[in-house]
């Protein structure tokens, strides 16, 4: 028997956070990006994740200059604004994970799986 791992969204800790208003932010500029190239994000995911790669490593530049806020992961920021963009969210990474056998959605703040 697999015991659920629960992943509460809300809690820092859990996983790396960076500032969310730099990812909403970051989040808004590709989403912008992929409109007006035209793009279809559930064809073309792998053209999104150059978009958003692009994206953070741009801010991520300007951060060095104490404009902007830094990144604490580029990898894993650009992961999350794909799966943000072109996948399911928070749920991506239960979808993408092949031990995963059931996802429970509790509430819109907890996320259980097994």
């Amino acid at each position: 028997m697999t015991l659920p791992r629960a992943f509460d969204h809300g809690v820092a800790g859990e996983r790396r956070r960076d500032d969310p208003g730099v990812v909403e932010a970051l989040d808004a500029v590709v989403r912008d990006l992929v409109r007006r190239e035209g793009v279809d994000p559930q064809r073309d995911s792998g053209v999104v994740r150059r978009i958003a790669d692009r994206v953070v490593r741009d801010h991520d530049e300007r951060s060095l200059t104490g404009m902007v806020a830094p990144v604490v992961d580029t990898d894993s920021l650009v992961g999350e604004l794909v799966a943000r963009v072109a996948g399911f969210g928070v749920l991506q990474e239960f979808l993408d994970d092949p031990t995963v056998e059931e996802i429970w959605i509790n509430d819109p703040h907890l996320v259980c799986s097994t």
